[in-house]
C-alpha cells in the first residue's frame, strides 16, 4: 500500500479464532462447501478439489497447514472463499480455502495498519497486523499457491 493516502478495498475472512485480511479484488467468490472431490496421498490441509462453476479449484483447509483441527463441513457455517491465484503460472487460475460466516468488507489506508512485529508461525501467512484495532493475519498467496501447486505436482 502507498503512503499517498489511497484507499484499499480489503476482505476479512474467519478461518477459525483468526482473520485473514486479503485484497477484495483477490476474492472471486464465497460459496457452499459441495462436490468435493477428494485427494488421494495427500497432506492432511489438501482437502481435495471444489467443483466451481465447471472448474475444479483446490481447496485448502488453511488452519490445517499450521496443525490446527479442520472446521466440520456438516457445520452450515462453513463455507469455500474462491480466489484468484496470483503467480505467473496459470495451471491453477483459482484456489480455494474453508471460511466461517460471512467476509467483512473494509476500506483501508495505510495508516489504517499497525505491524505486528511477531514472526507468524503459519507458512502461508505473511505477517500480522493491526487494522483500525482489529488483530488480522495477511496472507502470502504465493507462498499459498506455491504449497497448492506442490502438493498437486506429486
Amino acid at each position: 500500500m502507498s503512503d499517498n493516502g489511497e484507499q484499499v478495498r480489503c476482505v476479512l475472512l474467519n478461518i477459525n479464532e483468526d482473520k485473514l485480511m486479503l485484497p477484495n479484488s483477490a476474492l472471486v467468490e464465497v460459496v457452499p462447501v459441495r462436490n468435493i472431490i477428494n485427494v488421494a496421498n495427500k497432506p492432511r490441509w489438501m482437502i481435495g478439489y471444489l467443483d466451481w462453476r465447471g472448474n475444479s479449484v483446490p481447496l485448502v483447509a488453511f488452519e490445517t497447514i499450521n496443525g490446527v483441527r479442520m472446521p466440520s463441513l456438516a457445520n452450515h457455517d462453513v463455507r469455500a472463499a474462491v480466489v484468484y491465484s496470483v503467480g505467473q503460472d496459470k495451471s491453477i487460475p483459482f484456489m480455494s480455502f474453508l471460511v466461517q460466516g460471512a467476509p467483512q468488507v473494509m476500506n483501508v489506508f495505510a495508516a489504517d495498519i499497525v505491524a505486528d512485529t511477531a514472526v507468524p508461525s503459519h507458512p502461508a501467512i505473511q505477517c500480522k497486523a493491526l487494522v483500525k484495532g482489529e488483530q488480522v493475519s495477511i496472507i502470502a498467496m504465493e507462498k499459498l499457491e506455491g504449497m497448492i501447486k506442490s502438493v498437486m505436482t506429486h
